[in-house]
């Protein structure tokens, strides 16, 4: 347990709810003055964002010293040296931007007109490198911001004040008080509890002889804190001496419980599944973690809305302003501590631990927040034994049954085996097709019990609506588009992409697509959430995830919120499967005899041949209190309406994941590719839906092989597992041309297969590895699909956009040429990359001399991830390769 001097406050008081603010600042740099407001960064005023200070806040106020009385000034945050100074002389130094401090002025005070100056020197310059302090994320998001980026207060207190106030309340009514005295003792305490409606229940009056002291209350008819009731008690504490008020502060708290049993998170009793949103800190209108309160609650009860129940502040702490509004509006916080990317000296570990230290006391009241990391993604350049006493320091201070040293884990980042952790955190981004597998492959391991999470996970870059920014926005809130490094320095960013991707939009001729593509990428972003969510609850034993993230930032626009706040998502969609309860399918499993064993064959769940009977399973993944007597109704529509309906009785559903019911369906027996929609409900007694969730599947008529005429294949590697035998298909050796009428089906192009295209002939290449002319990219992250017009999609109904019905043809890697061997490329499936604005193409065509090739880098059959393994379980896949033959076979 950590015994240094950390643990102990600094003696300074609490802000007094007497205290004023000092909001209007002149600001002084390089010879320069302007009219300021505090709190602001002074980037937002122009002032070169590479620039690290020093700059000067000035102002003047008047005082009138009393005897027995002493003077302070309370800074919520500066960035990050402040060195103050009261009519010349020096008042504190303080260094760190997130923690609040304060300083005593009286001995500097004079009767009438004083002047303050606070010089400020920045983070991220030469005096104070970004990984040598805690600089928390932003840096890498947009750069460091500078200057008093919280409020400035002025007050006074009589001889003794509080400086800490730790207010610990349960679910049944235990509430206990712990504070620290500063100043003359002894001292007077008094103490009253206010309910939710503000209503006194408890009071104490103690005297205090030594500067620790407790004190506990049992509440008569608690109101405990919860998500869907966050009930707020309020604590007023008042420093009596000499009979005098010295000092009154007040802070508000919720009696909630937060336990663990196994995975298991209790909240007052009832386990709770975690659905956290990532929030780096950005704001489009500042460049400080510090939004006005009403940007703030839009943005939260925008995600609330969407179904999140927690907020993940990613390495940055923010105001006790926001956290009282997560406090009110019952939205869950994961509080993680500023530590990235940190190369740090001994002296700075200790400054980093001094920080901590202040950190955690400033915002330990907030009932809002349940879990506490130390750091993100720390590698072994942090020592292990300043994790542990990290560790030790923040459970000490909070009590906290969910804290953790490093999240995402050493496992993934190279930090320490040995860890310091009451849950396991992993943050394992990926395509949906890998999912499933890389989920269980770090679930499925031997621990310990413990609550598992993926504390960051998910994100899925959306094209940036650069036409509405350009409207709507003034342009100097859009300085991170700028390709002038004097006005967007890249400083530590790795990714600087952000300013070139209109040009080369442009350049692709696609900026007249721009609004379609924003479109396209919102919707195909909902579809990863939804297969990805639904992946995580499906699974025994996760505790909860957290999606990234809240908002579209410079660096990435993975956000469920573009950069102005607005929502890129549909609520009600997105809350179907982010929820306490959520109903989900499965199905039978299937195996294939592969190399002389048994192998998953991995079914396309989203796509099934017509005029089957399916049976599909349903479940339920389900948190809170059990559910009694429900009724899961199903149904099966086409785009006429309903085609087949059923229902069950359920019994009890307990928190986890719960098998209900397997249901019966004949799907259509449809001449052409059509879909289908399966809807399930889950209904209380009262008729009220707890939970309703949609599928969407593809049905697919059998291949008319033998319509094809000769097909001749090469497929020397036995790529095309499950490829039907048929009378028409003549197979190739490397020694064998083509026959001049058929068409080639071939999964390595060989030059005589080039010269049988040249010569008129129709092929098809399934490009089943990457060649120098293509490139390894994500399959559904970072990326907008474009099903361009082409007569292939006479044969296959033409995609809207990328959703789970295409989930099978998951590829690793695309085309990235615009030509091959010298023709031009049509691009048939373009792939758009989101981050970058390149363009690449899964399906595209050539004609090369008098013929045509179909160059295709698309999934059909082996092994990758859990898309099938073969074609006799591609039914998508099968159609597909019939209709491109069906193609060419046309021309």
């Amino acid at each position: 347990m950590a015994t240094h001097d950390a643990l102990r406050a600094d003696g300074s008081p609490l802000p007094d709810t007497r205290a004023v603010p000092i909001t209007d600042w002149t600001l002084a740099w390089d010879g320069n003055r302007i009219p300021v407001r505090v709190p602001s960064a002074w980037e937002d005023y122009g002032i070169p964002r590479a620039f690290e200070g020093a700059c000067d806040y000035l102002c003047v106020f008047t005082a009138t010293p009393e005897a027995g009385t002493r003077e302070w000034l309370h800074f919520g945050g500066a960035s990050y040296e402040a060195r103050g100074f009261v009519n010349d002389a020096p008042v504190g130094v303080h260094r760190g931007i997130w923690d609040s401090f304060c300083w005593d002025i009286t001995d500097a005070l004079q009767v009438g007109e004083n002047r303050l100056r606070v010089q400020v020197i920045k983070n991220g310059g030469a005096t104070y490198p970004v990984p040598q302090v805690l600089s928390g994320f932003l840096p890498y998001v947009s750069c460091a911001f500078g200057g008093l980026w919280q409020a400035v207060h002025r007050f006074q207190t009589g001889a003794a004040w509080l400086c800490d106030l730790w207010a610990r309340g349960e679910a049944d009514g235990r509430v206990e008080i712990a504070g620290a005295l500063g100043g003359a003792l002894p001292a007077t305490v008094r103490l009253t509890l206010h309910d939710p409606d503000d209503r006194p229940v408890a009071e104490a009056h103690f005297d205090a002889d030594a500067p620790q002291w407790t004190q506990a209350f049992q509440l008569a008819e608690p109101q405990p804190w919860s998500p869907a009731q966050p009930r707020l008690y309020r604590l007023v504490a008042e420093v009596w001496h000499d009979g005098r008020l010295s000092h009154r502060t007040e802070t508000a708290f919720g009696l909630r419980t937060v336990a663990v049993q196994g995975a298991t998170i209790l909240l007052n009793g009832q386990p709770i599944y975690l659905r956290g949103i990532l929030h780096w800190g950005w704001y489009l209108h500042t460049h400080a973690p510090n939004p006005d309160l009403q940007t703030a609650e839009r943005e939260l009860r925008a995600a609330q809305q969407c179904g999140f129940n927690m907020l993940k502040a990613c390495l940055w702490v923010p105001s006790r302003e926001y956290l009282r509004l997560c406090d009110r509006l019952g939205l869950l916080v994961w509080l993680e501590l500023p530590l990235w990317l940190p190369q740090m000296d001994a002296a700075q570990i200790a400054q980093a631990t001094r920080e901590y230290a202040a950190i955690v006391r400033q915002v330990r009241n907030h009932p809002s927040i349940v879990l506490w990391t130390l750091g993100c993604e720390l590698s072994a350049r942090f020592p292990s034994d300043a994790l542990g006493e990290l560790y030790a320091l923040v459970k000490q201070l909070t009590g906290s049954p969910l804290v953790r040293d490093n999240s995402g884990g050493g496992e993934c980042y190279g930090g320490a085996l040995q860890e310091y952790a009451d849950f396991a955190d992993y943050h394992l981004y990926g395509d949906a097709h890998f999912a499933g597998t890389t989920f269980r492959a770090f679930l499925e391991t031997p621990r310990a019990p413990a609550p598992w999470l993926q504390g960051e996970f998910a994100d899925h870059d959306t094209l940036r609506d650069f036409p509405t920014l350009r409207r709507s926005v003034p342009a100097e809130q859009l300085w991170w588009l700028s390709q002038d490094p004097a006005i967007n320095p890249q400083g530590v960013r790795w990714f600087y992409e952000t300013p070139f991707v209109e040009t080369r939009l442009a350049q692709a001729g696609l900026t007249d697509a721009i609004p379609d593509l924003v479109q396209t990428s919102r919707r195909e972003m909902t579809a990863y959430h939804k297969l990805v969510l639904e992946t995580m609850r499906r699974l025994h034993g996760t505790s909860g995830y957290v999606v990234t993230g809240l908002k579209d930032t410079p660096i990435s626009t993975a956000g469920i919120l573009d950069e102005r706040g607005e929502l890129k998502i549909a609520p009600d969609e997105y809350a179907a499967f982010n929820a306490d309860t959520v109903l989900l399918v499965d199905w039978h499993r299937r195996r294939d005899w592969i190399a002389g064993g048994d192998r998953a064959a991995n079914p396309d769940p989203y796509n099934h041949c017509a005029g089957r009977v399916v049976y599909p399973r349903l479940s339920a993944a389900h948190a809170g209190a059990p559910l009694e007597g429900a009724t899961l109704r199903w149904r099966l529509e086409t785009e006429h309406g309903a085609w087949q309906a059923g229902e069950a009785r359920i019994g009890r559903i307990t928190a986890g994941v719960a098998f209900l019911a397997q249901a019966e369906l004949t799907l259509p027996d449809a001449p052409t590719p059509t879909s289908v929609r399966f809807v399930a409900e889950l209904v209380a007694p009262s008729g009220a839906v707890i939970s309703a969730n949609t599928w969407l599947w593809g049905v697919y008529p059998a291949p008319v092989w033998d319509a094809l005429g000769q097909v001749a294949i090469y497929d020397p590697t036995d790529a095309l597992w499950g490829l039907p035998a048929l009378e028409n298909f003549v197979r190739l050796t490397a020694n064998d041309a083509p026959p001049p009428e058929s068409i080639l089906l071939t999964t390595h192009l060989e030059p005589s297969h080039a010269a049988f295209v040249a010569q008129g002939g129709r092929a098809l290449w399934l490009l089943t590895a990457p060649t120098p002319d293509c490139i390894r990219l994500p399959f559904w992250r970072e990326a907008a699909h474009r099903f361009l017009p082409h007569p292939l999609w006479e044969h296959i109904p033409r995609p809207v956009h990328l959703d789970a019905r295409l989930l099978a043809f998951s590829a690793d890697f695309a085309l990235q040429g615009k030509a091959w061997q010298g023709a031009p490329l049509q691009p048939i499936w373009q792939r758009v990359d989101t981050r970058t604005g390149d363009t690449h193409a899964y399906l595209a065509e050539a004609t090369h001399g008098a013929g045509r090739l179909l160059l295709c880098t698309l999934h059909f059959a082996g092994h990758h991830g859990e898309t099938p393994i073969t074609l006799r379980y591609h039914p998508a896949g099968q159609y597909w390769l019939w209709a491109m033959l069906r193609y060419l076979a046309s021309r």
